[in-house]
């Protein structure tokens, strides 16, 4: 007898030996338990999953003689029939070929037929995304209407292409990819029962190679058992044969990236130039081992989309530990960014070595975050203590009697007006002082002339602090009024008023902020404390009421000059011989 590859030899003949597809399995053998199996059911997932061997396993559960069961013998007549491939009631049509309109047809015509020696008809279309529009318009009516003793059973790995026309009328099932583990564990029971040792770490090569699919890693097992003769096969052959690098050369890569070791990325490109091994295939692997970085870094080592065994998940969080999600995620964007440079250019190897070399211009910017973290926590504290309720105490502390030094006080036997209550405008200074009391008094306590003492306002040309903390409070309440504001300062300011001046203001926008008063009394009464009335000036208004106060100030002094310049007046400072105060 002829060799027979490990993929038909060891071709799963139940559901029970169907390898990470259970999912699957136990749903159609419920069905067949529980006589609901489906007239139409579709198979779909990436290649070499399971998919026709599962429609194969549900012909002859539906077809054995001890059946329907979801435990086919495997060994009445047609059960063999089946697997040999030599059922008149099972079709296996090739989706490829057999994509045409007249051939569905004659499809359609041989339905009505019962079977010759099964329970049931099977139609098995393998890649039935090939059929043509036309094809699937005439399966329509049957496929949806068939006969009792008619099963269709479709295998699709492009789903997307088929009608929803078609899907609506089967029931789906999904196949994925199977997990590294396991296809790991199935190829060393497998290197067992032919007698074969082999390495773990080789086993788990050969699984990632694989990509999910038990085929093709049946196919590579097949391969490297064929290559070497003896029945135990070294690591070093498996990685030769496959024409993959050890992961040891990808560590080196990426732990030559962190420490910016240009020469040693350039030494590691030419070592597997040297080698002989695709750098385009290479420049894969480097991708895939930044992608696992990154992943292990922000997932943690549980996460079940790391295709890696316990110990290189291990080494991969070692290697990040101290390094920055964000880093990281630079390095895996420089790497994509440039696949296609390293795909389509004539000189891979110098594409290869320039991508590697621009990974190790970036700053790893450890410090980075913790900084940021500080930064952060500094600007909390700071505004927590700026925009805390400033006390009910009055903002503009009004002008006090200045008090006098202790010494003078014990010195002085007589109360004597010191000096004059302040006031907001400019006295006239004083002369020689002939009332005898004044002549008595030492010189350090004479009266000195009173000086114009202001109220304290807040500032508006150079670097104001309570209206831009104020402006910052109702930046997020008000968003719309804070831009208008913002384009304003404090003209002046009361004890209980505030005026604010814009600049290029507009009607719209006076009226909209005359409608938002009240509301910006209230946060300025809760940010300073105390109930301020709020006036919104232009231009325009600015100016009038600035004329109208210089008017009113000549006005007053025009008077006081004739007051002071009365006869009555100048007659009675003869005669007392004094001087005017106030």
């Amino acid at each position: 007898m002829s060799y027979q590859v490990l993929a038909l030899k060891y071709r799963p003949s139940t559901f029970g030996e169907v390898v990470g597809q259970s999912h699957v399995t136990t749903t159609l053998a419920n069905a067949i338990t529980a006589d609901r199996v489906a007239h139409a059911i579709l198979f779909t997932g990436p290649r070499g999953t399971g998919k026709t061997t599962i429609a194969r396993i549900m012909a002859k559960a539906m077809n054995c003689s001890r059946g329907p069961t979801p435990d086919p013998c495997n060994s009445c007549k047609i059960c063999k029939d089946i697997i040999q491939g030599h059922c008149s009631d099972v079709f296996e049509i090739d989706g490829a070929s057999n994509n045409s309109v007249d051939q569905i047809r004659d499809l359609r015509e041989n339905v009505a037929y019962m079977p010759a020696i099964a329970s049931h008809k099977i139609y098995i279309i393998d890649e039935v995304h090939m059929l043509s529009t036309a094809a699937f318009n005439a399966l329509l009516k049957t496929l949806e209407e068939p006969p009792e003793h008619v099963i269709f059973i479709f295998a699709t790995t492009e789903v997307h292409k088929i009608p929803a026309t078609i899907l609506s009328r089967c029931q789906r099932h999904d196949l994925g990819r199977i997990p590294l583990e396991q296809i790991a564990g199935h190829l060393e029971m497998l290197c067992k029962k032919e007698g074969f040792t082999i390495e773990k770490q080789s086993l788990d090569l050969i699984a990632l190679e694989a990509d999910g699919s038990i085929r093709d890693s049946l196919s590579l097992l097949d391969r490297i058992l064929s290559a070497f003769p003896g029945k135990k096969i070294d690591h070093e052959k498996v990685m030769e044969n496959l024409g993959v690098l050890d992961r040891k050369v990808m560590h080196d890569i990426s732990s030559a990236v962190f420490q910016k070791d240009g020469a040693a990325l350039i030494g590691i490109v030419e070592a597997v130039n040297d080698s002989g091994l695709d750098l385009k295939k290479f420049f894969s692997d480097i991708i895939l081992h930044f992608r696992n970085l990154n992943v292990i870094k922000l997932c943690g080592q549980e996460s079940p989309s790391i295709n890696l065994i316990d110990l290189e998940k291990k080494k991969l969080a070692q290697a990040v530990s101290e390094l920055t999600p964000n880093y990281l995620g630079i390095l895996l964007q420089i790497l994509l960014d440039e696949e296609s440079l390293v795909k389509f250019s004539s000189h891979t190897k110098t594409a290869v070595e320039m991508v590697l070399l621009k990974l190790i211009q970036i700053n790893p910017g450890a410090q980075i975050d913790k900084i940021i973290n500080k930064l952060d926590l500094l600007a909390q504290q700071i505004d927590s203590k700026l925009l805390e309720p400033v006390s009910a105490e009055p903002i503009f502390t009004k002008p006090g009697r200045p008090a006098l030094p202790e010494p003078i006080l014990k010195q002085s036997k007589q109360a004597v007006p010191l000096v004059a209550e302040p006031t907001l405008t400019e006295p006239v200074p004083p002369g020689p002082m002939k009332n005898h009391v004044m002549e008595e008094m030492p010189p350090s306590i004479q009266a000195q002339p009173a000086k114009k003492i202001q109220p304290h306002k807040v500032q508006t040309e150079a670097e104001p602090r309570t209206w831009p903390i104020f402006l910052s409070r109702i930046e997020n309440k008000l968003p719309s009024i804070f831009a208008l504001l913002s384009k304003g300062r404090v003209h002046d300011t009361g004890m209980n008023s505030i005026h604010i001046k814009l600049q290029d203001c507009s009607a719209f926008e006076k009226t909209r902020l005359a409608g938002k008063k009240q509301e910006l009394q209230t946060l300025c009464r809760n940010f300073l404390g105390k109930k301020l009335e709020i006036s919104i000036l232009a231009d325009t208004q600015i100016s009038d009421t600035a004329d109208r106060q210089n008017a009113n100030l000549r006005a007053k002094q025009t008077a006081r000059n004739a007051a002071m310049n009365h006869p009555l007046v100048l007659d009675a400072q003869q005669i007392f011989n004094g001087e005017i105060i106030n």
